[in-house]
């Protein structure tokens, strides 16, 4: 597939949303940022940035469909784990730094919480996330497994036919009240959307098209029904229509992307905007709220603000540079031997055993 530049800016932009919700929301209202207080008129709009992860779900289902496509097992893993280790590692060790010194009681990490996170799964280990946004990584591995087991099944060709089904299970599941089975939370229907968005950018059909439009009674159900909670939660009243409305927005936003006029756009510096975005959202959390305690004050907090995120920014940029694009044939040779042949070894035998099974079964039934 080649490089959608629209996808790249969207992808930045939902960034942008995350950082906003955190910076001038979230984290003054959790209490990790102690020292500024709310500016409303921001805050009217930015405590809906919440909804750029959900955004980053869908660009993820739309992208994997096509990194799997013509892939083994091990080449896909090696390549989802070039494109999200390196970057994290660093700036697991960078946020640790920083909360080393000015973690203070909501922040601070143990080296046991670090060495954990450096698998990108504490929560597998009982340990809690070195930096808070850590959480959606899990998301993505539990949707990266999904599709490393269909390609060790060898059973890529039906890759397809589960994307479509899979916004009905959701849906059965959450009628019947068992939606913590695997693949049934309804963040998936988000992952599902992307990628039935790129299936449809092959083979358009009304199956297709009907698990699409599934997807979007989800999602807008999952995340508007989250409004009453968060009103609650938060102290500050969510409106679950614009939420619906966001939501919607994604959604036309990737009508867009697949039509001829987003295929052809073309948009500068797309690939440098698409290439922070990962880094920024990886540092810019618990980094930046350390920052705002300390140095922030009423006062100042519209400097202050724009110094952060010029701070953030030029680390993103270093770690994008430095560490991923610089080292990017070192990383890529070194997990194309690790986690890449483990991956193809699981493949080799697990198509081994079903092989076996079938010339079992066939043996019985003569």
């Amino acid at each position: 597939m080649k490089r959608l530049e629209l996808l790249d800016y969207g992808r930045f932009g939902g960034g942008l949303a995350v950082v906003a919700y955190h910076y001038f929301f979230n984290g003054i209202s959790n209490g990790k940022v102690t020292s500024i207080s709310h500016i409303p008129e921001l805050v009217a709009f930015a405590k809906y940035g919440f909804l750029g992860v959900e955004f980053f779900f869908m660009i993820s289902g739309f992208v994997i469909f096509f990194s799997a496509k013509n892939k083994t097992a091990g080449q896909f893993l090696s390549v989802r784990a070039v494109r999200l280790f390196p970057a994290f590692w660093v700036a697991v060790l960078f946020t640790t730094a920083f909360a080393a010194y000015w973690g203070g009681e909501k922040m601070s990490v143990t080296w046991p919480q670090v060495l954990v996170n450096l698998t990108m799964l504490p929560k597998l280990f009982g340990q809690p996330f070195v930096d808070g946004v850590y959480w959606t990584l899990q998301y993505e591995w539990g949707f990266y497994f999904a599709v490393f087991l269909m390609l060790a099944a060898g059973v890529q060709s039906k890759l397809h036919h589960a994307l479509v089904l899979w916004p009905f299970y959701i849906l059965l599941m959450r009628a019947i009240g068992m939606e913590s089975l695997p693949y049934a939370s309804a963040y998936y229907a988000y992952f599902a959307a992307g990628a039935l968005f790129a299936l449809r950018m092959e083979e358009k059909g009304r199956f297709s098209l009907a698990a699409l439009l599934v997807s979007l009674v989800l999602c807008v159900s999952f995340s508007a029904g989250k409004a009453a909670g968060l009103t609650a939660n938060k102290g500050i009243e969510f409106s679950a229509l614009t939420i619906a409305a966001v939501v919607l927005g994604q959604f036309l936003f990737f009508v867009f992307l697949t039509s001829r006029k987003g295929l052809a756009l073309r948009l500068p510096a797309s690939r440098l905007a698409g290439g922070l975005t990962y880094p920024i959202y990886l540092i810019h959390a618990h980094f930046g709220y350390m920052l705002l305690s300390r140095f922030a004050n009423d006062g100042n907090r519209a400097i202050a603000y724009s110094l952060i995120a010029m701070a953030v920014l030029l680390v993103a940029y270093a770690i994008h540079v430095l560490v991923e694009r610089r080292l990017a044939s070192f990383w890529n040779a070194f997990f194309a031997r690790s986690v890449g042949s483990c991956g193809d070894a699981v493949q080799y035998w697990l198509s081994a055993r079903l092989r076996s099974v079938y010339a079992a079964s066939v043996g019985r039934s003569q």
